[in-house]
């Protein structure tokens, strides 16, 4: 399925044009199968957000499909060329854990100061309340929608059109838009840099589909396993006293230490691999 998105290579007005359709068109249709639902299907209140989830990113779809008849192009990129580089696949994403956990950490005081919207905070608590209908939508259904659009799509598009930095700059800026509240903006675009730089390193989708699961299930294991903590609850509540700056400096040198590993054994495959339809 993924193969049919390969023509469509957007420039950064083109991928503003699917961010708008996205939060306009899509919210509006999902808006809309929920109230239906509500009339259909009343017994079904805890699946509602996550079988309307889905239909947010369907006019974005039938924008691309539109786009790609009308250009007829006969370049291709595929969404997902990996090139794991000399440590492989398994040590690969392995790293990917402990990376994306000791980034979280470092990088939280840019964004704990912000306080929680009240609508995160019913959030949280129909996590605890509709645990299943939650796993899925967060921890499943997020990570393969959003890293297809923002990556796959946005940012495989970027990098053919800018350098590396801006591309992956541009593509984490959507990607904390479209969670369109503060509190939740800036962390992604936090963790969207991080994985932007993963995907280009890579070249794998399903390296930073991976690192949104596992990022996204931290989150849920958190509410799920500790529902008396606040909605803004961070890593100095669940590791109280010295313990936070030691962890703090720990997961900073894991950071690092990462990071330099990944750069010096991965080469930047996504901005060269291109096909052509013949």
């Amino acid at each position: 399925m993924l193969k049919k998105f390969w023509p469509y290579i957007p420039d950064l007005k083109e991928s503003w044009i699917l961010v708008i359709i996205l939060l306009i068109g899509g919210t509006a249709l999902s808006t809309i199968l929920t109230i239906i639902m509500r009339f259909a299907f009343p017994s079904l209140t805890e699946w509602y957000g996550t079988i309307a989830y889905p239909f947010i990113f369907l006019l974005p779809y039938l924008w691309i499909v539109r786009s790609i008849k009308k250009q007829q192009s006969n370049i291709l990129l595929p969404l997902n060329s990996p090139n794991f580089g000399k440590m492989g696949r398994i040590i690969f994403f392995i790293l990917l854990i402990p990376l994306l956990l000791s980034f979280n950490y470092v990088t939280e005081p840019l964004s704990s100061w912000m306080t929680v919207p009240d609508f995160i905070k019913r959030l949280f608590e129909s996590v605890t309340e509709n645990k299943l209908s939650s796993l899925i939508m967060m921890v499943i259904l997020a990570p393969l929608f959003e890293e297809t659009f923002c990556r796959g799509i946005i940012l495989r598009g970027l990098l053919k059109h800018m350098n590396p930095l801006k591309a992956i700059f541009w593509s984490a800026l959507i990607f904390g838009v479209i969670h369109l509240n503060p509190w939740q903006a800036i962390p992604a675009f936090l963790v969207g840099s991080l994985m932007g730089w993963i995907y280009w390193k890579s070249g794998s989708l399903w390296a930073t589909i991976f690192m949104h699961f596992i990022n996204n299930g931290f989150s849920y294991l958190i509410v799920i396993l500790f529902p008396e903590l606040p909605a803004d609850a961070g890593f100095k509540d669940l590791f109280p006293g010295n313990m936070y700056y030691i962890y703090y400096l720990l997961s900073l040198i894991i950071l690092i230490s990462i990071l330099i590993l990944i750069n010096r054994n991965y080469g930047n495959t996504l901005s060269t691999k291109i096909q052509t339809n013949s």
